[in-house]
Formats: C-alpha cells, structure tokens, sequence
C-alpha cells in the first residue's frame, strides 16, 4: 500500500522531502556575505552585497530567513492571486502543473510564520478536501486503462490518495466475489438453534 506519512520538519531521510525543496525561490539578501558573490551572476564583487536577488533552493531558506540573513518571495503558486483561483474552483486546478509536491512545500511554507501563513495553510486544508470526494470517485469508478489520464492533473500527494482508493475498493470487490469469504452462521449457534427448535416441536 502507498505510503502516506509526511515530516514537515523537514525530514531528512526522505528523498521526496529532498526532492521538493529543491525548488528555487526569489531572495533578497539583506546584509552583505563575504566570498558568496558567486550567487549573483550579475555582479563582479567578490562578496554578495546587501540587497542582492538570488535564487536559492527552498532548503537553504528556513535557517537564512530565521536568521534575517535574507527576505523571500513566496512561491508564486501559494500567492493570494493562486488561492482564489483554488477558491472559486479547486477540482480543475492542475495541481500537478503548479508543482508536483503542491501540499507539501506549502505546508514547508506556511510553517515559516510568515504573514500569508494562516491563509495558506486554510488553503490547503480546504482545496485538499474540495478535491479528495472527486479523487476517491474517479479512484472507485475507473479502469486500470483510464488511471494515467486520470491522475495527471493531481499533485503526488493526490496520486497516493487515488491508488489507496483503487486498492480499497478492488479489495472490496475481490471480498465480494469470493465465496469461501461470505459471511455464514458460526456452527455452534446453528447447532444451538437445532437443539432449540427439536425442543418446540416435541
């Protein structure tokens, strides 16, 4: 079964967590780091000057934001604009375009206390449950042919979720279907009411 257990701490083992926040994200530097100018391709200096924009992958962000080494732009899929569209219709939405780990760097993002953070977070809360109904009944009324069409507008977290839902329901139908599972009278209590109804008629 697909394993569905995230760390938002950021987990260190997981290659999924690695992968995700490999994205890169608009920074501003707001003091000056000697021997880094190599980061800003546009500047000669050998040290990156205050006010410098960067990009950086997400990991390196956490630690320089807390530190007020740097000021980040959210990813814009996260941005105010992002969320109404989610709003006002979140099961057309191809998530997987806007990113394949779509709820987890959010949640990598919101838990940077940052202004947007309750809202993104509600965000992703709401727009998950707007489309898990959807997903779990494509996931229940689908062939195996339709699966890949099916979930390529999903983020992986989605996809997970569908094939849980897949492998329920196909257990299901194989419970169903097999006889030697039916559900029967246990023999003591068949025996009992034998015993009981021998007992009227005599």
């Amino acid at each position: 079964m697909p394993q569905l257990l995230f760390s938002y701490s950021p987990n260190y083992f997981s290659i999924e967590d690695i992968v995700l926040q490999d994205v890169r994200v608009s920074c501003k530097f707001e003091v000056s780091v000697p021997k880094l100018g190599m980061l800003d391709q546009s500047a000669d200096d050998q040290d990156l000057k205050q006010g410098s924009k960067v990009e950086l992958p997400f990991w390196m962000v956490p630690t320089l934001h807390a530190k007020k080494v740097i000021t980040f732009e959210i990813p814009r899929h996260y941005k105010v604009n992002y969320r109404q569209i989610l709003q006002a219709d979140s099961i057309v939405v191809d998530l997987h375009k806007w990113g394949p780990y779509f709820y987890d760097l959010g949640q990598h993002v919101a838990n940077l206390e940052l202004k947007d953070s309750p809202d993104i977070k509600k965000s992703l809360v709401q727009t998950l449950l707007n489309r898990l109904r959807h997903i779990m009944d494509m996931s229940q009324h689908s062939t195996h042919h339709e699966t890949v069409h099916l979930i390529a507008n999903l983020d992986e977290l989605e996809r997970k979720l569908f094939a849980v839902g897949q492998l329920s329901y196909r257990s299901y139908k194989e419970w169903v279907r097999r006889e030697s599972s039916k559900i029967n009278t246990a023999a003591l209590v068949a025996s009992h009411r034998k015993r009981k109804f021998a007992e009227v008629t005599v």
